[in-house]
């Protein structure tokens, strides 16, 4: 993998966007659909309600990037592509935007301008928040709580597919 410098990434961040990839773990619970979701340990966003994801690497597949996130943040190995949606297939793309942007279909990252690829997973484990989630929990569509980076837009297009497939 290529690294960049901060300096070098900061740049480069203010001039293209960045393709990164979030997982949204799903599950029924007493026939109710619940979408798992994380506290935010680090950045501007640190406390706030966001799903697990981040920047693919150079030279990175978007498989490899999605199992370094969850590995990461989760210490989980074993999960599997909720029907439907496999690594050529997200569920869904969400843009966030470098300028404030509180409308949907866009979300605000005031650290980047970047493209989001957006699985949802089935995990056969339980996640061990660390890193950049302090924390996980299942919410439903009625709980959806206000997300970081405006990213309950996407947790809403989760229920709206969930809802519809």
């Amino acid at each position: 993998m290529t690294y960049l410098s901060d300096d070098l990434y900061q740049s480069v961040t203010h001039a293209v966007p960045i393709v990164c990839v979030d997982v949204i773990p799903v599950r029924q619970n007493a026939g109710q659909w619940e979408i798992g979701i994380i506290t935010r340990a680090t950045g501007p966003e640190a406390g706030k309600a966001a799903l697990l994801g981040g920047r693919v690497w150079h030279n990175e597949t978007l498989d490899d990037a999605i199992k370094r996130h969850i590995l990461t943040d989760w210490d989980i190995t074993n999960f599997s592509f909720f029907a439907g949606n496999d690594i050529g297939r997200p569920f869904h793309v969400q843009q966030h935007l470098h300028q404030d942007s509180s409308e949907a279909p866009y979300s605000f990252d005031p650290t980047k301008h970047a493209i989001a690829l957006t699985y949802l997973i089935e995990l056969q484990e339980t996640p061990k928040p660390r890193n950049e989630a302090s924390d996980f929990y299942w919410v439903s569509q009625e709980s959806l709580p206000l997300a970081g980076y405006n990213q309950q837009f996407t947790m809403q297009a989760a229920f709206e597919f969930l809802t519809n497939s």
